[in-house]
């Protein structure tokens, strides 16, 4: 604990922004209810993957399982560039990853979580 914080007689925990504890108590609160594996996005990030195209590639790799990003494109009728770069955005978000991705490998994209929530804008 810094001087400062020592003689105002604050805690590490006071120094946590009021909006982390409550995702971080939001995201508990959803484990208790049994979603364990449970990937919750800051809302201003919602806004990202709350698109149309992101949406449909989420959905439908939900259920399905793809072969490369091509072969996504291809089900998906979408061009390939339009879904790589969606991909991109989706991974940087943590939401998708890719396996066989590196050393020429064909890169496939699978979700990494079983659900995604954005956290509530209002608690």
């Amino acid at each position: 604990m810094s001087r400062s914080d020592s003689e105002s007689g604050r805690s590490p925990d006071d120094q946590i922004p009021d909006r982390l504890r409550k995702r971080e108590e939001f995201a508990s609160h959803l484990n208790t209810a049994g979603y364990t594996d449970v990937l919750v996005l800051r809302r201003e990030n919602g806004r990202e993957v709350l698109t149309e195209g992101r949406l449909e590639i989420i959905q439908y790799l939900d259920g399905e399982t793809v072969e490369s990003v091509s072969d996504l494109a291809r089900r998906l009728d979408r061009d390939k560039g339009a879904v790589s770069k969606d991909l991109r955005r989706l991974a940087d978000l943590d939401i998708i990853a890719y396996e066989g991705a590196g050393n020429g490998d064909i890169k496939r994209p699978v979700l990494k979580h079983e659900s995604v929530v954005v956290e509530p804008v209002v608690y």
